[in-house]
Order: structure tokens, then sequence, then C-alpha cells
């Protein structure tokens, strides 16, 4: 879940590009975003609420602690924030509707005019005590191909990462004597048309997970390999009409397929979900409102 507008990802804690850039003088920023959607389905494929409406906002703050286009590092940005996920369903041993609660906390250092590289830290805190607080460090490295090229247009915004669970597991843990913390790799791509008007968003990428990320039944590894494959499609429209001094705001509608690969991860959703059931593919549709200034 990186943390600056240009790598956030829209619905994983993290967020959609904003539409129209504010004054380079302001060296402070700020995101509110609300989601809302018929799942909770995290970035590793938990699927951990697939009943009623799943609400999620997110507040973020960038500040800007250093800028100059003309050297090799361009910009450095803090970001600071919380996410929480709130269901209409009650769930979890203190049943409850505010399930999730998350600091975000990360370093943005934008390099070459198109490079940018990303050190983010989130903790993830069970409201219904359904687990206990699990800590995680995030690399990620983007290429900012629409600078490169000079196309507005279109862009492919490629990029690579490497998500490590620091202390406690965020997936499920079936024996925690065998249980350990892990890493994945990701390898994606945001596709985006921009037609000033709308844009669409095409996020895709695959998790690479070591064998002891995800955990069986049996509490063995849920085995390395490609464990999910995600992508989807995300429209954004500008409200051009509420006035610039309240901020940029839009609006967006999306849709996303989750194609799961790991026995551990099926196993970890075979107890989460209401149905028990065992799916590789599932579908979240989900819409919302952001509001950047």
């Amino acid at each position: 879940m990186a943390l600056t507008p240009s790598s956030l990802q829209a619905g994983d804690k993290a967020v959609i590009s904003p539409i129209v850039e504010p004054p380079p003088s302001q060296w402070v920023h700020a995101l509110l975003k609300v989601d809302f959607s018929d799942h909770y389905i995290t970035p590793r494929g938990l699927n951990v609420e697939n009943q009623g409406l799943i609400v999620q906002p997110l507040f973020l703050v960038f500040w800007n602690l250093y800028s100059n286009p003309d050297g090799f590092l361009n910009d450095v940005t803090l970001t600071t924030g919380v996410w929480s996920s709130i269901h209409s369903r009650e769930s979890g041993p203190d049943e409850g509707n505010w399930n999730e609660f998350d600091p975000i906390a990360g370093l943005a250092f934008k390099f070459a005019k198109y490079w940018q590289f990303d050190v983010n830290y989130t903790a993830f805190e069970s409201m219904v005590s359904a687990f206990p607080t699990s800590q995680h460090l995030e690399l990620k490295l983007s290429f900012n191909d629409a600078a490169y090229t000079g196309n507005k247009v279109f862009s492919i915004n490629p990029y690579i990462a490497f998500w490590k669970e620091l202390k406690n597991k965020a997936t499920v843990a079936f024996n925690p004597a065998t249980s350990s913390e892990s890493h994945y790799f990701t390898v994606g791509m945001t596709p985006t048309i921009d037609l000033k008007k709308v844009k669409f968003e095409f996020p895709t990428f695959l998790n690479y997970s070591d064998n002891d990320f995800y955990q069986q039944f049996d509490g063995t590894g849920g085995g390395s390999g490609v464990a999910l494959i995600r992508t989807g499609a995300v429209a954004t429209v500008p409200l051009t009409f509420v006035p610039k001094s309240m901020g940029f705001w839009s609006v967006y509608a999306g849709v996303k397929y989750y194609h799961l690969n790991n026995p551990g991860l099926l196993d970890g959703n075979q107890v989460l979900g209401a149905d028990g059931s065992r799916k590789r593919d599932l579908v979240q549709f989900h819409g919302g409102v952001s509001i950047f200034f």
C-alpha cells in the first residue's frame, strides 16, 4: 500500500492519483477518500468480508520535505495517515461494525525525473479482536512513463515492490508455533487513459509469495510462487463545479478481479468467509469520492 498520490492504488488503503495537480508552491496537501464496496478483499487476496456494505475511509497528509526539479533527487515527501474498514454486518470475537484501523507512514523519493522509490510502514489493528496487531514494511520502485514519453493521454505506470511482515502475521495463522513473519514480491502496472473529463485506470499486479507467507490447515507453508493475480478497471470523473477553494473533488466507480493460486490463501479464505468457500476467482465492485486539497 504505497503512500503518495501517484503510487497508491484505489481501494487498497490506498489511493487514486488526483486528476488536478495542486499549486506547486504549497508544501503540505491532504487527501480524503471514502470507498464503498460489496467486499473487503486485501491486496494479499484475503476475503475478509463478503456480506453487506463495506465503507473504507482513508485520510492522508503529504508533507513536501525537499524539492529540486533540476537535481538528481527531485522531491522527498513524507506521508502520514489512517485507514479504516467499517462493515454493515457485525463480526469478530468482540462483535462490532468497526472492523479494522490502520496507521500509515512513508517516505517517497522522486529521482532522475521519471523514477520514484517509496518506503512505507503500515500496521493492521483489529477493532473486533480478530487478530493481533501486525506491522509491515513495503519498498516500491515505480517509473513515470507519461513524463518520459510526454504522452499525457496514455501511460503504463509500471512498478515492482517488496512487502515484508515485521511483527505478527498479516494472513491467517492456523498454527502459531510453525508460523513466522514472511514476505512477497509484487510486479504491477496501472495502464491509464486520461481524457481530462474522465480518467480510466486498469490496475493490474501479481504477488509472488514466499513459502511461509500463507499457512495451510495442517500448519505447513502455503507454498512459494504466484499467489494471486489481480486486475480491474476504474473510471474517475472530476467534479469541476466544486470551487477550487474547497479542494479537487472527484467520484469514481470500478470493478476488481482476483485469481487466487495458493493453497494456504484458499485455506485462509475458507475460514474467513461466511459461506466457507474456497473460490479461486473473486469479483469486487466499489466506488466512492475523493477530495484532494
